[in-house]
């Protein structure tokens, strides 16, 4: 509901780590987004969003169409996407299993997905932060920055919030940063 209210008419959005779409479908019927590109890489749930993006397509077509839905890892789908075409990411990315595997991981997911943002677009990244991190977030903000820096883009940091009130672990939450890119 808040990202939909941030959605501004004409904007291309792109929902990376989409899942069954929750996210992508919400953005297509409730705004005024000329494109949302949905990238997934579980065959299960693209299966799911395809389903339920025929739905959508029953009770209101034109909204439907807007919708494109990319199977594949991240990381290789955003090689195939323009460079600064999108006005907003949505990007709930996975956990890495270790903390190497995962500050990897980042900065992997970060590299590819700045470069998709046109100046003044924004990122919506969901982290994982210990609660002794919150509501800072330092560690986050600094991967960001760095991640930016190494593709001389400059970040401005908006919001780092809570994305919901429960742990998804012992003392671990998931957070939202929203950041624009210039």
């Amino acid at each position: 509901q808040r990202l939909c209210k941030l959605v501004q008419p004409g904007e291309q959005v792109a929902v990376l780590f989409a899942g069954c779409c929750p996210e992508t479908l919400q953005i297509a019927a409730h705004t005024e987004a000329e494109r949302v590109v949905a990238v997934e890489m579980n065959t299960d749930a693209v299966s799911c969003a395809r389903r339920s993006l025929q739905l959508l397509e029953k009770r209101n077509p034109t909204r439907a169409s807007r919708v494109e839905v990319l199977e594949g890892d991240m990381l290789e789908v955003a090689k195939t996407l323009q460079q600064g075409s999108f006005d907003r990411v949505l990007a709930p990315r996975p956990k890495g299993k270790t903390d190497e595997e995962d500050n990897a991981l980042v900065q992997q997911f970060l590299g590819a997905l700045i470069p998709l943002l046109k100046k003044g677009g924004h990122c919506h990244w969901y982290d994982f932060v210990a609660d002794w991190e919150f509501p800072s977030c330092e560690r986050s903000r600094a991967r960001i920055q760095a991640a930016a820096s190494r593709l001389s883009r400059e970040v401005t940091i908006i919001r780092c919030a809570a994305a919901n009130n429960k742990p998804v672990a012992e003392r671990q939450y998931r957070t939202v940063i929203d950041f624009s890119v210039s």
